[in-house]
């Protein structure tokens, strides 16, 4: 598995991608709102390494919780698979809890994605490599 982005949960995406911008990060695609996550993103680059910021957009995100428990943090890996079924069912084997279920996601061209939970490393999302694996422009 490749990684593809590191999730980072921001109170305030505005700021944060001012911040970013000051660190050398330049935006990939377009200001996202997903509304079935209830949150908004926005894709970010420095060389090789590519953050997804994400942030409310409503007062029951998901996302919400670990802005008020822990604030602005890094907090789950992406990894890109070749076939996002065999790779749950293989991680579900190791003890990973699938959490979100496979699902389009509206800021990669509605790539497939699903997030799993292990206790001994935490949140992960998988994305299902594709011929496109852009973000939206």
């Amino acid at each position: 598995m490749k990684i593809h982005h590191i999730g980072y949960a921001v109170k305030n995406i505005e700021e944060a991608i001012k911040n970013f911008k000051d660190l050398g990060y330049k935006t990939l695609g377009i200001l996202e709102a997903d509304e079935k996550r209830k949150v908004k993103i926005q894709f970010m680059q420095n060389d090789n390494y590519t953050i997804e910021l994400i942030s409310p957009s409503g007062g029951d995100s998901p996302i919400k919780n670990i802005l008020t428990k822990i604030g602005n943090t890094p907090y789950h890996f992406c990894y890109e698979v070749e076939n996002i079924e065999r790779t749950i069912q293989m991680l579900k084997r190791k003890k990973y809890l699938l959490v979100e279920n496979i699902s389009p996601a509206k800021a990669i061209n509605n790539q497939k994605v699903a997030f799993l939970f292990n206790n001994e490393i935490g949140l992960i999302e998988l994305l299902e490599k594709t011929k496109e694996s852009a973000f939206n422009a």
